[in-house]
């Protein structure tokens, strides 16, 4: 009798052992020369309840090192704030001509007296009036789902994604265009051992030129 008991406890443990170990989901990202995709923004929807949600307080931060703003893309939900702290021992003028957020930080070192608040979901894309190669992505989203590739080009969810469900990506040099998205539905072909692997084909980054060419081109 003990021994039944106890061969059922150690199988209990080892399914909830199995459920955990598969619970989560790793997407892998790589473009059309099966190189890994850093900053990749990708969204989706899942069924959740509707409970009242409390405003995210905290300062979300875009820093400007040895000329370029960093991280080169930041996801950031709507009506968040962001810092932008100048760690160069130059002085800079940040700015965005997006339609999801007007701003101007005009010539300044060190960090600035407030953060940015961005209301609107949408692309918001920067530029430096004095340095025109600099050129940075805040991604402002409204869904509660939305993760950056890592520079492995890959996104570890905490939840495993049922089939059908639709993702939204975006990458600043897919082949799609700066303001659209690729639309994929997760199918069993692109599943393997709880893996998803996901191909964008994107354009070679070109020389840096115009901030102004870049934001007019946007819209």
């Amino acid at each position: 009798m003990f021994t039944f008991r106890l061969f059922m406890v150690i199988s209990f443990c080892s399914v909830v052992f199995l459920e955990t170990a598969f619970s989560q989901t790793l997407i892998k990202i790589v473009d059309q020369n099966n190189d890994p995709l850093p900053d990749a923004v990708i969204e989706y929807v899942i069924p959740q309840p509707v409970i009242n949600q409390s405003i995210d307080d905290r300062i979300y931060v875009m820093d400007q090192i040895n000329k370029q703003f960093s991280p080169h893309v930041l996801v950031v939900p709507v009506n968040s704030q962001v810092s932008f702290p100048n760690k160069d021992d130059i002085r800079h003028h940040v700015y965005s001509f997006s339609l999801a957020k007007t701003f101007e930080l005009k010539l300044y070192s060190g960090k600035p007296k407030s953060p940015v608040r961005f209301e609107d979901k949408g692309l918001v894309v920067m530029g430096c009036n004095i340095h025109d190669a600099m050129v940075g992505y805040i991604y402002v989203s409204d869904e509660n789902n939305a993760y950056l590739s890592d520079t492995n080009g890959e996104v570890l969810l905490t939840q495993p994604l049922a089939l059908d469900t639709q993702l939204k990506i975006w990458h600043p040099n897919s082949t799609v265009g700066l303001t659209k998205h690729t639309l994929l539905t997760v199918d069993q072909k692109m599943i393997d051992n709880n893996e998803i692997f996901i191909t964008i084909n994107v354009n070679a980054p070109q020389a840096r030129g115009s901030f102004e060419e870049l934001a007019f081109h946007e819209h």
